[in-house]
C-alpha cells in the first residue's frame, strides 16, 4: 500500500528540484491516488488540422478519428467508428488491428518498423491507427507516468505568456511513443503546459512542440481538450502549426478496460 501512496517509491532517480517539479505536477493534475484507481477516458475529436495530417493523408488515405476511448494506465487506445463506421481500430502493446465485432480484418505486429520504412509516403489506416494509439495513451498517462523515467535535467522555457519549468527525461525502453528523449514543462500550477520532443515517425527533422490548454477533469485526473503541435527549433517555438486538434464531450469511463483478440500473425 505504501508503494501506491509514494509516486516515487523506495529508490527513485527523481531528487532535488526536479523530484519537486514532478511532485507538484502529480498533485495539480489529480494525485497519484486519482491516478491509481482511474479507468479510461472518453473523448471526441471535433478537429483535425495543419500540416501533418493534410501531408499524411488525412480524409484521404485514413480518417480522422472522431470516438475515441483510452485506457492509459494499461497502453490502449481504441477508435470506434475507424476507419469506417461499425468498426474498431485497437492499438496496445505496440500493436494494431482493425476489427468488425470480435473478427480481426487487418492487424500489425510491428507497425513502427513498417512507418518508418516508408516515412515520406501517405499513411495507411493502420498507420494512422498506431500513431493516434501510442500518442494518445500516452499522452493521457501524464504526467503520472514520468516516475517511470530518467530524468536528465531542468530547462526553462516561455510559452503563450507563460514562464515554464521543465525536465527533459530519458523515458522507458520499450515505450511506443515519439522519442526516448523528451521534455515537460509545467506552469507555477504544476499543469503541464508544453512538451518538447522529435517525431521519429514523421522525420529526424521533426523537432516539435506540443501545447496543452483547456483543462476539464474526468474520473478525478486532468484532460486536456486542446493540444497543438508548433515546429520547434532549440528551445524555441516557431509560427509552423504542424497539429491541431480539438477534443470535446470528455468523460470517465469504467476502470475495466474491453478484452481484444490476440494478434495472431504468420
Amino acid at each position: 500500500m505504501e508503494a501506491q501512496a509514494d509516486p516515487f517509491g523506495g529508490t527513485t532517480g527523481w531528487t532535488g528540484g526536479a523530484r519537486r517539479l514532478l511532485a507538484r505536477a502529480i498533485e495539480r493534475h489529480g494525485g497519484w491516488a486519482a491516478w491509481r484507481t482511474s479507468g479510461g477516458v472518453s473523448l471526441r475529436l471535433a478537429s483535425l488540422t495543419g500540416r501533418v495530417p493534410d501531408r499524411l493523408g488525412v480524409g484521404r488515405t485514413f480518417p480522422a478519428p472522431t470516438r475515441i476511448e483510452v485506457w492509459p494506465r494499461r497502453g490502449l487506445t481504441v477508435l470506434h467508428d475507424y476507419p469506417v463506421a461499425g468498426r474498431r481500430g485497437v492499438f496496445t502493446a505496440g500493436q494494431v488491428q482493425i476489427l468488425d465485432g470480435a473478427t480481426i480484418l487487418e492487424a500489425r505486429a510491428e507497425p513502427r518498423a513498417s512507418l518508418e520504412r516508408r516515412r515520406r509516403r501517405s499513411w495507411s489506416a493502420l498507420d494512422a491507427l498506431y500513431v493516434f494509439g501510442y500518442a494518445l495513451a500516452h499522452d493521457q498517462s501524464l504526467p503520472f507516468s514520468l516516475t517511470a523515467a530518467r530524468p536528465l535535467t531542468l530547462r526553462a522555457a516561455r510559452s503563450g505568456g507563460r514562464s515554464l519549468l521543465g525536465v527533459e527525461v530519458e523515458l522507458p525502453v520499450g515505450l511506443h511513443t515519439h522519442g526516448a528523449l523528451q521534455t515537460f514543462f509545467f506552469d507555477g500550477d504544476g499543469l503541464l503546459r508544453r512538451h518538447d520532443y522529435v517525431a521519429k515517425v514523421v522525420g529526424w527533422w521533426a523537432s516539435s512542440a506540443q501545447l496543452w490548454d483547456d483543462y476539464v477533469e474526468a474520473g478525478g485526473v486532468l484532460v486536456a481538450r486542446r493540444r497543438r503541435v508548433v515546429a520547434r527549433l532549440a528551445r524555441f517555438e516557431l509560427s509552423t502549426v504542424a497539429l491541431d486538434a480539438a477534443l470535446d464531450d470528455v468523460a470517465a469511463i469504467p476502470s475495466v478496460a474491453p478484452e481484444r483478440p490476440r494478434l495472431s500473425l504468420v
